[in-house]
């Protein structure tokens, strides 16, 4: 698995998922931009990588719903590195517990806004900077909720949304010759009974892919129970 010199930035990066997924991919030598709005989570986060490993590693501010945020990571980006290998959207969808017939407006809003227009202003904004496109990947990563949702629940509809999104994007980067991913999964651990998710499959799955290891589907949703 080499990954070494290559550059990804990775989006919420100090949820557990994206603080492990981050620390693979430092690990494997690759260089790593952490995005999120948690300044000092972030900050210590990058203490941690740059304690650890040898690459070439940066924080940016970023909600991802925000166009001029989107705008601002490229200038950031093109000031450190010459080019992006590849885009992790890490998605942790929180709820409220209920039918999806019986969300208010503001919370649907929100959270379609968040996850699915700022999925769409990502990839739309950073897809110029992945000037390799024969190893360019977006995935797409759906954290699992750990509250006990129903299927009609807004994180499924949320859920689906993204996915959709994937396909359809997969289809119009193919040409390409851009792989763009969802993954979504359900861990043995739960997170109340442990301060670590079981994201270890997960996180192997998208380093496989990065690596070129695993031959994903293209566009489609690819689930680990």
């Amino acid at each position: 698995m080499n990954l070494q010199d290559k550059t990804y930035i990775v989006s919420s990066a100090v949820t557990p998922l994206g603080k492990e997924l981050s620390m693979h991919l430092a690990e494997q030598g690759a260089n790593v931009i952490l995005a999120g709005l948690e300044h000092v989570e972030l900050d210590n986060l990058l203490e941690t990588l740059e304690e650890r490993s040898e690459g070439n590693h940066k924080v940016v501010l970023l909600e991802q719903s925000k166009e001029i945020d989107w705008v601002a990571t490229v200038e950031e980006i093109q000031q450190d590195y010459n080019t992006l290998n590849g885009i992790i959207l890490v998605h942790t969808i929180f709820t409220e517990n209920r039918s999806v017939y019986d969300v208010s407006f503001d919370e649907f809003n929100q959270v379609m806004y968040e996850h699915v227009w700022g999925t769409y202003l990502g990839i739309r904004t950073l897809r110029p900077m992945l000037k390799d496109e024969r190893d360019a990947k977006i995935i797409n990563v759906i954290e699992p909720s750990f509250e006990d949702v129903f299927e009609r629940n807004l994180y499924y509809t949320v859920t689906g949304a993204i996915e959709a999104l994937t396909h359809s994007t997969a289809a119009e980067l193919r040409k390409e010759d851009v792989d763009v991913y969802a993954l979504s999964y359900r861990p043995s651990i739960r997170y109340e009974e442990s301060p670590e998710r079981s994201n270890s499959e997960a996180i192997n799955t998208v380093m496989s892919i990065l690596s070129g290891l695993e031959e994903a589907p293209n566009g489609n949703t690819i689930i680990i129970n």
